[in-house]
């Protein structure tokens, strides 16, 4: 897997997946998910479930998703300085072993994106129902 330089990329493309009430637009459905990180080299994909519970939260009001963010960082040991939520866009920036790190998010329902400061791009797709 190619080295993508802080947890927090990780942790956040893994939140985003695992963790919705109804509105206009959800960022997340619930499903199968598979994520690229980087290029797509081999060994650089992985695929995650995502409960209907764990979408609400991410389609959920934004000081929810907010905390869910927050509490996902400080488990992969980062700190969290300030956290931007616009929609279907979500901005983070943090500081995980000593480097800052932005991170923003575009979600599209069965897509969405992922771009790092350090030029990271995470990219995750729905392929289905969970197994």
């Amino acid at each position: 897997m190619e080295n993508i330089g802080t947890p927090l990329v990780f942790s956040i493309a893994l939140l985003a997946l695992s963790v919705a009430s109804a509105r206009a637009a959800d960022r997340v459905h619930a499903g199968q998910w598979e994520i690229t990180i980087g290029d797509g080299a081999p060994g650089a994909g992985m695929t995650s479930c995502v409960t209907a519970a764990h979408a609400s939260v991410v389609n959920g009001d934004d000081k929810t998703f907010q905390e869910s963010l927050v509490k996902a960082a400080e488990q992969a040991g980062c700190t969290v300085k300030d956290i931007k939520v616009s929609g279907n866009q979500v901005t983070i920036n943090s500081v995980c072993a000593g480097e800052r790190n932005m991170n923003t998010t575009t979600y599209h329902g069965d897509w969405y994106e992922q771009l790092n400061s350090n030029g990271v791009m995470v990219r995750a797709k729905r392929i289905g129902a969970c197994p």
